[in-house]
């Protein structure tokens, strides 16, 4: 037993971390088809971080555009709103809405009186990760803006061309560059080669609306009225 309280004592640091927040991305899907989610061994151990793994990596946002391609055709796989609540301690965790329309039926708006925010997800891949990697780009409402007017521009629909998208400044000064790039123009523009370009592509498949994890009813009454 005193193993097992000393180790629960070093996960609630953890989770305390300000740094650390489990929830800043979507949820790893179940590990069952492989029997563990723990290995062993210098291979377990790398394949942990491997571009091939089905952990939803999020896309990380910099000055600098990265070229994107977007994979979803019929708009983001899901659309959702999106608690971000301080705990008691320190740090933030994030909680998905259980009523994005009125917010009657989920605990955190009617109890904490939280207003969620608005967020699309859409699968992406990034030829400026190195290795290609399919990833999750969580779109803001400002940048989802961008996107839909983009998606109905001459340049659109979405998926059709690739994307360099960047981002500068902060908060209300943030500004997306979202610019369209044809696939011939990969190679002598962005030293990106179109045939590797299309070989990761042909194995490539849209998330879905499972891979954004969501607590039950019960769960959030007992988040809310611990916050409280």
């Amino acid at each position: 037993m005193a193993v097992n309280r000393t180790v629960e004592e070093k996960l609630e640091a953890v989770f305390e971390d300000e740094s650390f927040d489990v929830d800043a991305r979507p949820a790893q899907a179940t590990s069952a088809a492989s029997g563990s989610a723990i290995s062993s061994g210098w291979d377990g151990a790398e394949n942990l971080t491997t571009a091939s793994s089905s952990f939803p990596e999020e896309f990380k946002h910099s000055e600098t555009p990265q070229v994107i391609k977007i994979i979803d055709g019929d708009g983001p796989f899901a659309a959702y709103k999106m608690h971000f609540l301080s705990q008691k301690t320190v740090g933030k965790r994030s909680y998905v809405c259980l009523d994005p329309k009125t917010g009657a039926g989920c605990p955190l708006c009617t109890l904490l009186s939280h207003k969620p925010e608005d967020k699309r997800a859409f699968t992406i891949v990034n030829f400026s990760a190195e290795p290609f990697q399919r990833q999750i780009l969580i779109a803001t409402p400002r940048l989802y803006k961008t996107m839909h007017a983009a998606h109905f521009s001459p340049q659109g629909p979405l998926g059709k061309p690739f994307w360099a998208l960047g981002r500068t400044g902060v908060k209300q000064t943030t500004v997306y560059n979202f610019n369209a790039i044809k696939a011939r123009d990969l190679d002598e523009d962005w030293g990106i080669s179109e045939v590797e370009v299309e070989a990761f592509l042909a194995n490539v498949q849209p998330y879905t609306r499972e891979v954004i994890h969501e607590n039950s009813y019960a769960e959030l009454l007992e988040i809310a009225n611990e916050l409280l």
